[in-house]
């Protein structure tokens, strides 16, 4: 079932016998050269096995598919054939060829011959038929930004129609909404005088509904449900949700019961759409399949084909604690105030179906206030993200906010919506330092024995002055900005005032950079005024990153492309040093590569023997839903959520670690030390560290430091 309306995300134009693919949302074009000008007509989306926006027809007998990031070959009914890694042949029959790049599109043919060169290097791959041919094109959006923008006045009701329509951006509601591929970016949400939602955005016609009482805190907590399920929200006296069969699950009436019950009712129903998908678009064989499977009261694939109604009244018989042990975190929570001011940030939170409580008041707030607050990747001893505690809610009030949140501003996701990001390496990247003697350490770590990975550009700026520091604050071609002065209170530095330079780069209606770095500060303002003159997200520290892993952080934020929280997490900074965030706290300065970042931690327990710990990492190329696989021989073969990552701590040799540091996929560690891009690992080099750390006593074996070598990178 497909419900989502295309609304002119995808466009089509001939120039010769050069045909166009262009993703209206994404301003994005993809080319494929056919051999003859082709005559275009409209071709029905159905014919396709998964999701277009719009499809066209045309004859030819061969294409070119210049640029690309794969290709895949299926069966007219979406089965999985194979990778043309290799030139291959293909006997008459109905075929779809995939194709991705800066768009998804999908060529389709019916009763043909085919040939396909192999996918090798960069080259283009070209596509042979055996005679002219009728071929259709689909194509889809990748949808990573808003369609469109819908105003809300300051009514709860008329927030609630908003609301309604979020899931317009999910481009079917079979249980394959689950691939965040296939959700998209809901529509912006923007506070003015009146209703207004923009014609492309229809509400979607799933047989389901959410039922809130017209409060802010009722919508808000329900929110992020509603979108999953692509349900439009009515007003009624008891908080439910109906389904078009007359069934109504009604929901606690009390907040904090109406909030839990939605958050498990998510997390259950998401997390058995991904079991019903293992025989949908893409088949996987999955582990947690394995696990939860035979508890289950239905076989997940018989499931498919059923209505959303229907398939939610097979999962209302789950009991939601079977299922829990086996579901991914939530890449983020969120802590809303109850005001109206909250309703910009909602479109963002259920892009990464975050779970949303309501806490705080709004008396205190003004006009670009934090709305309320966000949880952060946070580190662990283990390098782990530690599963949610069900701990108390914190307080969006809290002066200072709670250590590892994030004071939630709509500004920074909208920032990141339009800003354009560093080609990889480089990273323009900008040091304000407080004292001559540091200035010089950070210069020399950062350029010794080469430029960080990453890094295009770097100034380091030692006792600047205040005119300096308002234009470094004010800076936006400054994609990564770590700052060591005293700028919410203390002692001046130089002739700059503190408390005023920050201000005066306000008043002045300044941008600011990307990403910031503040140290020595407990509250997150200064990172805030950055994230609303510009920045798409800060962090404050209440202390100092020592010296020696500034590089290290710099190159996970500007090489590998981890979030800013994961990045800071990794770095095992003493809990005397609380760390708080303004914005996105998953902001990245440049796009993960991997578009999956998975981060590999070896223990050293002989010199030749290393155990291993395994993460993956949510990122904004990879959210909630999709999967990865371990081709490695220590783990079996099976898929897994992102999020969901092996408990096996298997015990490799040093061989096993050097090569496991040439895989492009992965971001290593070694007893606690980041091994940069810039290392040729050794053999030597991993035995020379585990000696190192079996010497060292427990109170300095985990301190991470980086480890360089003399080398180039790796491709």
């Amino acid at each position: 079932m497909n419900d989502g309306a295309s609304g002119g995300r995808i466009a089509f134009e001939v120039d010769g016998t050069t045909l166009t693919v262009r993703d209206v949302i994404e301003g994005e074009e993809m080319r494929l050269g056919v051999d003859r000008e082709p005559d275009l007509s409209p071709a029905l989306p159905a014919l396709f096995p998964s999701p277009v926006d719009d499809a066209v027809s045309f004859e030819a007998e061969s294409l070119t598919v210049p640029e690309y990031t794969s290709i895949v070959v299926r069966d007219d009914g979406g089965e999985f054939i194979g990778r043309p890694s290799e030139p291959m042949e293909f006997p008459r029959g109905s075929y779809c060829i995939e194709i991705t790049g800066v768009t998804k599109a999908s060529l389709r043919f019916e009763d043909a011959e085919l040939s396909v060169s192999g996918v090798e290097g960069s080259d283009p791959v070209e596509v042979a038929l055996d005679r002219p041919t009728t071929v259709s094109l689909g194509a889809r959006s990748l949808h990573t930004r808003p369609e469109a923008t819908i105003t809300v006045p300051d009514d709860p009701e008329a927030l609630a129609e908003a609301v309604s329509v979020l899931g317009s951006s999910i481009r079917e509601f079979s249980a394959e909404r689950s691939w965040p591929t296939l959700r998209g970016y809901p529509p912006q949400i923007r506070r003015g005088e009146s209703l207004d939602i923009p014609s492309p955005l229809t509400v979607p016609d799933t047989g389901v509904e959410v039922v809130v009482r017209p409060t802010y805190a009722d919508v808000y907590r329900l929110s992020t449900l509603a979108y999953y399920l692509g349900a439009p929200m009515t007003i009624g006296k008891v908080p439910a949700v109906r389904l078009d069969n007359g069934y109504t699950e009604r929901l606690p009436t009390d907040g904090r019961g109406l909030e839990e019950r939605a958050e498990e009712l998510l997390r259950t129903w998401f997390f058995l759409d991904t079991l019903v998908r293992t025989d949908g678009y893409t088949l996987s064989d999955r582990e947690e399949y394995d696990q939860v499977g035979a508890q289950l009261p239905f076989y997940p694939p018989n499931l498919d084909e059923l209505s959303p109604s229907e398939r939610l009244m097979e999962y209302m018989e789950v009991d939601p604690e079977t299922v829990a042990p086996y579901t991914p975190e939530w890449s983020t929570e969120a802590v809303l105030r109850p005001g109206p001011a909250s309703a910009e940030v909602l479109p963002h939170l259920a892009h990464v179906l975050a779970p949303v409580r309501v806490r705080g008041s709004t008396e205190r707030t003004r006009t670009g206030d934090p709305v309320g607050l966000t949880t952060a990747d946070r580190p662990t001893d283990s390098l782990r993200s530690p599963p949610r505690d069900g701990g108390p809610v914190p307080d969006p009030d809290a002066d200072p906010l709670p250590a590892w949140t994030a004071a939630a501003l709509p500004a920074g996701y909208e920032h990141a919506l339009r800003r354009k990001t560093p080609n990889p390496g480089e990273a323009n990247v900008t040091l304000l330092v407080q004292s001559a003697d540091r200035a010089q350490r950070l210069h020399e770590a950062l350029t010794t024995p080469s430029l960080a990975a990453g890094v295009g550009s770097l100034s380091v700026l030692e006792t600047p002055t205040a005119d300096t520091v308002v234009e470094v604050l004010s800076d936006p071609s400054i994609d990564l900005l770590y700052c060591d002065l005293p700028l919410d209170g203390g002692t001046p530095v130089a002739d700059s005032d503190p408390v005023e330079t920050p201000r005066r780069a306000a008043a002045d209606g300044r941008s600011a950079p990307a990403v910031s770095v503040f140290e020595g500060s407990q509250s997150v303002a200064i990172g805030a005024d950055a994230v609303r003159r510009g920045g798409t997200g800060s962090a404050v520290i209440d202390g100092r990153i020592p010296d020696d892993r500034i590089r290290t952080l710099v190159e996970l934020l500007a090489s590998v492309g981890l979030a800013l929280d994961t990045s800071l997490a990794t770095l095992q900074l003493s809990g005397r040093s609380p760390v708080r965030f303004a914005g996105d706290s998953a902001t990245v300065v440049v796009p993960p590569n991997p578009p999956t970042p998975r981060l590999s931690f070896f223990e050293s327990v002989t010199e030749s023997e290393h155990r291993l710990t395994w993460r993956t990492v949510l990122s904004p190329a990879s959210w909630l839903g999709a999967e990865h696989q371990i081709v490695y021989d220590c783990f079996d073969d099976k898929t897994r959520l992102i999020g969901r990552d092996p408990t096996e701590r298997p015990t490799l040799p040093s061989e096993v670690v050097v090569d496991w540091s040439t895989e492009p996929d992965t971001t290593l560690f070694l007893n606690g030390q980041f091994v940069s891009p810039n290392v040729d690992l050794t053999v030597k080099d991993v035995e020379e560290s585990a000696r190192r750390a079996l010497a060292a006593d427990d109170s300095s074996a985990d301190a991470p430091t980086e480890l360089r070598a003399d080398s180039e990178c790796h491709d």
